[in-house]
C-alpha cells in the first residue's frame, strides 16, 4: 500500500482518537486490532507518522497556520487543547452546514496535513507526492468550503508548512522552546525550571524521542544470567539497564506472546526509572510496606523481589480492576507476602481494614501530571491543563496528610511521581516538611544514580535515558 493510501487512514486513525477517550498508544492498538490487512510496512508507516504529530502537534499547526497566512510567526503562541489550531478548521468549512459533516471534514483535512508534514519530515515521502492526497481531502470539502484557496496551491502549501515546521524546530529562539518542542506554554515552563538553561534544549528533545523498552527480571523466579540465556535464545536483542541491576533494554518491541519465559513470571515490563523508585525506598527482608497507590504493581510486584518474599506488602488503590489484575500478576511472578489487596476511598482515604496496621515503609505514588512520561504518552500534552494541575496538587498534599499517620515511629515515607514540575515534587515536599518536622530526608546507604544535596532522587530523560520521576525519602523520628 502506497503512503497517499495510508494517509486516508491515518487519518481516520487521528479522528477516532481525538473523539474517543483512549490513550494514544492503545487507540493504536485496537486500530490495527480491526485491520489485519496490514502489513508491516503499513503498521510502521501509521505508527510512526501518528505518534510523530502527537509530539510535534503544536510545531505542525503553527507551522500549517503560517503557511495558510502565509506568514511566519515570529512570537509563541499559546496553545491549550487538541487542535492547536481550531482556526484553521474553522476556514475549511461553509456557515450552514451540518455540524457532524462540517467537523469530520475538516478534521481529516488538518489530519491528512499534519500526517503528510510528519510523513515529510520522516523522510517518508515529498510533498509533490503527498499532496495527491491532501487534494483529494480538499476536493470532498463543500465548493464553498474551498473558495479561499484553490487546489493547485496545495502542494506549495504542504511543502510550506513542512519548511516552517524544520525551520521552528532547528533555530528556536529562548522565547519560542515552547513552539519547538511542541509544548502547551504553561506546561514547557512549569518543566523547564526543574532544569538549567543549558540543558532545555537536551531536555526538550528527549522529551520528543520515543522512550526505551525496559524489561525487569524477576529475581524471585530466575537469575540475570539465566534471563539472558533465554533471551539470546530467543533472539531477542537487548542490553543491561546502565541503572537498575534487574533492567535489560530491548532493541526493538516484543510482543508478550513471543516473549519467552514472559508468561511464566521471569519478565516484567517497567521502566528503568520505575524500577529505581523501589531501590531508592529500600525495603528490606521481614519488613511491613504499604504501597498506597499500587495501580498495576510493577513497584510492588519489584519490592517484593527486594524483599525477597519475607515480610508484608499491602497494595492499595482507588481502582477495583487495577487490584484484581495485581492478584494475578502476583500469583504469576511467585509474590507470596502481598497481602489481599483493597480499595482504597475516593479521596485516597485508608480502607477500613484491622489488619492495616502502621508500616515499617509508606510508599505514596501520587497521581500526577505525567509529565515524565510524555514520550510513552505524548498526547499528555494536549490532555491536560492548569485546572487539572490545581486539583492534583490538592491530592497530593492530602495524601501526604493522610498516610503520614501509617508510618511507625523510625519508619519510612517515601513520595514519589513520574513529574518533571518541581510543585508536585521538591516544593510539595518543602510544604510537607515544614509542617512536619518529625519528618527528615534521609538517602539509602547505596543509591543506583546520584541524589541531590538533601538526598532526593530525581530522574530526567535527557540525563539518565528512563523516564522522568521524582522521589523523597524521608524517616519518622523515633519519639
Amino acid at each position: 500500500m502506497n503512503h497517499k493510501a495510508l494517509l486516508q487512514l491515518g487519518s481516520e486513525l487521528m479522528f477516532e482518537f481525538r473523539h474517543g477517550s483512549m490513550a494514544a498508544d492503545k487507540a493504536l492498538s485496537d486500530y490495527f486490532r480491526a485491520r489485519k490487512f496490514l502489513g508491516s510496512h503499513d503498521r510502521d508507516f501509521l505508527a510512526d507518522t501518528y505518534f510523530h504529530v502527537l509530539r510535534n502537534l503544536r510545531r505542525y499547526d503553527e507551522a500549517i497556520s503560517s503557511a495558510f497566512q502565509g506568514t511566519t510567526a515570529s512570537e509563541p503562541r499559546f496553545s491549550s487543547g487538541f487542535p492547536v489550531t481550531d482556526e484553521i478548521a474553522a476556514r475549511a468549512w461553509w456557515p450552514g452546514e451540518k455540524e457532524v459533516f462540517r467537523q469530520r471534514f475538516a478534521d481529516r483535512l488538518m489530519d491528512t496535513l499534519r500526517l503528510s508534514v510528519a510523513a515529510i519530515e520522516l523522510e517518508y515521502d515529498s510533498a509533490e507526492v503527498l499532496a495527491e492526497e491532501v487534494n483529494r481531502v480538499w476536493e470532498q470539502l463543500p465548493e464553498k468550503s474551498r473558495r479561499f484557496m484553490k487546489a493547485e496551491t496545495l502542494e506549495r502549501l504542504l511543502a510550506r508548512s513542512a519548511e516552517l515546521a524544520n525551520m521552528f524546530r532547528t533555530s528556536p529562539r529562548p522565547t519560542e522552546e515552547d513552539r519547538a518542542f511542541s509544548f502547551p506554554s504553561w506546561m514547557w515552563s512549569s518543566m523547564a525550571q526543574s532544569v538549567s538553561r543549558s540543558e532545555r534544549t537536551a531536555l526538550g528533545e528527549s522529551l520528543g524521542g520515543q522512550a526505551p523498552i525496559a524489561v525487569r527480571v524477576n529475581l524471585l523466579k530466575t537469575t540475570i544470567e539465566e534471563a539472558e540465556r533465554v533471551l539470546n535464545e530467543g533472539r531477542i536483542e537487548f542490553k543491561r539497564g546502565d541503572l537498575s541491576p534487574e533492567a535489560l533494554i530491548l532493541s526493538r518491541r516484543v510482543s508478550r506472546s513471543r516473549f519467552p519465559r514472559m508468561q511464566d513470571g521471569w519478565f516484567e515490563m517497567q521502566d528503568e526509572g520505575s524500577q529505581l523508585i523501589s531501590h531508592y525506598a529500600d525495603p528490606k527482608p521481614g519488613m511491613s510496606v504499604i504501597d498506597v497507590c499500587a495501580g498495576g504493581g510493577g513497584k510492588t510486584l519489584h519490592m517484593v523481589a527486594l524483599m525477597n518474599n519475607e515480610g508484608k506488602v499491602y497494595a492499595l488503590d482507588v481502582g477495583q480492576q487495577r487490584l484484581a489484575n495485581l492478584a494475578k500478576r502476583a500469583y504469576r511472578t511467585g509474590a507470596a507476602i502481598v497481602d489481599d489487596t483493597a480499595v482504597l476511598g475516593k479521596n485516597g482515604e485508608p480502607p477500613s481494614l484491622e489488619k492495616l496496621p502502621p508500616a515499617d515503609l509508606v510508599l505514596l505514588d501520587v497521581p500526577c501530571s505525567g509529565t515524565g512520561t510524555l514520550r510513552r504518552n505524548p498526547e499528555l500534552r494536549w490532555r491536560f491543563n492548569m485546572s487539572r494541575m490545581e486539583t492534583l496538587l490538592r491530592t497530593q498534599e492530602s495524601l501526604l496528610e493522610i498516610w503520614k499517620d501509617r508510618v511507625k515511629p523510625g519508619g519510612l515515607l517515601v513520595y514519589a511521581t513520574c513529574s518533571l514540575i518541581r510543585d508536585e515534587n521538591e516544593a510539595q515536599i518543602d510544604r510537607f516538611l515544614g509542617a512536619n518536622p518529625e519528618f527528615k530526608i534521609e538517602a539509602p546507604e547505596n543509591s543506583k544514580v546520584e541524589l541531590t544535596e538533601r538526598g532526593e532522587m530525581r530522574l530526567f530523560p535527557h540525563r539518565h535515558g528512563c523516564d522522568g520521576f521524582y522521589s523523597a525519602r524521608m524517616r519518622r523520628s523515633e519519639s
